[in-house]
């Protein structure tokens, strides 16, 4: 578990495959995290962004109304973690701000999402 969350984080899953979002649900629920979400677009997720503020997020490349390219640039914006997660080659992405952004390749395992979720949070919580 990561060292920012010595509590329940929250993350927010922004992915609009059933089965995929459900899966991540699992894994992340099986930590003890809350899951904010899964949301299916951009609309929505922004719509969340205006209340709320997850710990971090975990974002579909490619979603129901486009790519997740305006989530991502909200997410910065806010200094909210976030890992891009696609079955897509990076290389896709024409928006800067997906470009830089850490990467989870489809298929993952429950190691993988993790691992890169704690890295994400770790790296975001300012030096002691």
């Amino acid at each position: 578990m990561s060292q920012a969350c010595q509590t329940t984080c929250h993350v927010m899953v922004l992915e609009d495959e059933i089965i995929v979002s459900s899966l991540i649900e699992m894994i992340l629920q099986d930590q003890g995290w809350s899951v904010d979400g899964p949301f299916r677009t951009n609309r929505v997720a922004l719509a969340y962004l205006e209340k709320e503020r997850p710990d971090a997020a975990l974002i579909d490349f490619n979603i129901a109304d486009g790519t997740s390219a305006a989530t991502a640039s909200r997410l910065l914006e806010l200094g909210i973690p976030f890992i891009v997660v696609s079955g897509y080659p990076k290389s896709m992405a024409r928006s800067e701000v997906l470009r830089v952004a850490p990467w989870l390749d489809k298929p993952f395992s429950e190691d993988a999402v993790l691992r890169c979720l704690s890295q994400a949070l770790d790296k975001a919580q300012p030096a002691a």
